[in-house]
C-alpha cells in the first residue's frame, strides 16, 4: 500500500512501517504536524484585532494588517492613499444632498434700534463630515417699517452661531417718506463651509439703521422659512 498523500506533505507510516519501526515514523509525522500547526497559528489574524461592530481589517503593507474602526452612520468606505490602511470613511455621494433641515416661524418680532436682534427664524443641522458644505435658503417675510421717520428701514443678516456670514438685506422697505410700509419679504441663499460634525445653528437678525422707531419682521404673522441642506464634498 502506497504512502498516503497529505495536505501538508507529512511523512506518514506505510503498512510495512507499522510493523518494523512504528515509534520512529510516528515521531517524524507528529513533529511535522506540530510544526505546521504553529506556522498556521502564527500566520492567523487574531479576532481580538477588532473592537466594535462594523470594524474591518485592512492591509497597511505587504503581509501586515490593521483595524479600521467603523465609520459614522451613512458614510462610505473610500480609497485614500494618505491614510495608514489606504482607506477612510467619507460622506456618501460628493456633490449630493445628504440631509435637509427646515424650520419656520410666524412670530411677529419688532426692533427700534440699530442693534441687531433675533428674528426668531433659526434652524440647526449636524453635518456628517467636516468636508461638507451647508446651503442655507432663507425667506424672511412680513418686513415692516414704521412711518414716523422717513429714514426708517430694515437691515437683515445671516449668522452661523455668533459668526456673521452675510448681510442679505440693507435698507429694506426704505421709501424716504414718513409712511408705514410693509413688503412681502426678502429671499437669500448662502453656501457655507462650517468644517464641523457638531450641531450647527443658523439664524437671521434684523435692525433699524436709523436707530429710531419701530421695524418688524413677520408683521401680521406671515410664515418665514429657513432651509439647511448638507452637500457632500
Amino acid at each position: 500500500m502506497a504512502n498516503p498523500t497529505t495536505n501538508y506533505g507529512f511523512v506518514l507510516p506505510t503498512p510495512t512501517d507499522l510493523v518494523t519501526d512504528l515509534p520512529a515514523d510516528f515521531d517524524v509525522a507528529l513533529q511535522g504536524v506540530d510544526t505546521q500547526m504553529l506556522t498556521n497559528a502564527n500566520a492567523a489574524i487574531a479576532k481580538t484585532i477588532v473592537d466594535a461592530k462594523g470594524d474591518i481589517i485592512a492591509a497597511t503593507a505587504a503581509d501586515a494588517v490593521s483595524r479600521l474602526a467603523v465609520g459614522a452612520n451613512d458614510t462610505v468606505l473610500t480609497a485614500d492613499s494618505t491614510t495608514a490602511t489606504g482607506l477612510k470613511w467619507a460622506a456618501a455621494g460628493g456633490g449630493k444632498v445628504l440631509q435637509v433641515v427646515a424650520a419656520y416661524t410666524n412670530t411677529q418680532t419688532s426692533n427700534s434700534t440699530s442693534t441687531y436682534e433675533d428674528t426668531t427664524l433659526t434652524a440647526t443641522i449636524t453635518p456628517t463630515a467636516t468636508s461638507s458644505k451647508v446651503l442655507v435658503l432663507v425667506a424672511q417675510n412680513g418686513i415692516f417699517k414704521d412711518g414716523t421717520n422717513a429714514g426708517n428701514a430694515v437691515n437683515l443678516r445671516l449668522l452661523r452661531g455668533s459668526t456673521v456670514l452675510d448681510i442679505f438685506g440693507s435698507y429694506n422697505m426704505w421709501t424716504g417718506l414718513s409712511a408705514n410700509s410693509i413688503g412681502d419679504g426678502a429671499a437669500f441663499q448662502h453656501l457655507d463651509s462650517p468644517a464641523t460634525t457638531s450641531a450647527t445653528t443658523y439664524k437671521t437678525q434684523f435692525m433699524n439703521p436709523q436707530n429710531t422707531a419701530n421695524v418688524s419682521v413677520q408683521k401680521e404673522t406671515p410664515k418665514s422659512s429657513i432651509i439647511l441642506m448638507e452637500i457632500g464634498a
